[in-house]
């Protein structure tokens, strides 16, 4: 008994480790999540490039980015970054079934954009400065 005990205890333990809880960057960073259900989607894959080109931007403004594929993510945009296993992650996010979706998300941690598109570096960079909370760095920064 005492094994089956601990079998089920230690599954609880793996399957509640194995989904993502973006709660934990809650008032600490923005969050961009990439969902793509295809690595090679064009969208997807511009919209890598579009962001590889703003790393001090996205960097000045608290900004994660997470690359979920499926059942598994990767954080920030380093190349050789490792898969994780993320289970719940992109069954959360896909609401809309599509290949490709972009979230970028508050430091209040509510989604401020979703779009199934491409964007540029300069809307997200727009977007998130238009935010209360940015005007106030930036305010406090002067």
């Amino acid at each position: 008994m005492k094994i089956i005990y601990f079998f089920i205890v230690l599954f609880l333990c793996v399957n509640s480790a194995q989904s993502q809880d973006l709660s934990k960057h809650h008032w600490e960073n923005r969050l961009i999540l990439l969902l793509t259900d295809d690595l090679k989607n064009d969208n997807f894959t511009s919209q890598l490039l579009e962001l590889e080109t703003g790393l001090k931007d996205l960097e000045e403004r608290k900004v994660l980015v997470y690359r979920v594929f499926q059942y598994k993510m990767k954080l920030g945009l380093d190349k050789d970054a490792e898969w994780t296993v993320a289970t719940n992650l992109y069954k959360k996010f896909d609401t809309n079934g599509t290949p490709f979706e972009i979230y970028i998300i508050g430091l209040d941690g509510k989604i401020k954009l979703q779009d199934h598109t491409c964007i540029s570096l300069d809307k997200i960079v727009d977007l998130i400065d238009s935010m209360p909370m940015r005007k106030n760095d930036i305010r406090s920064n002067n």
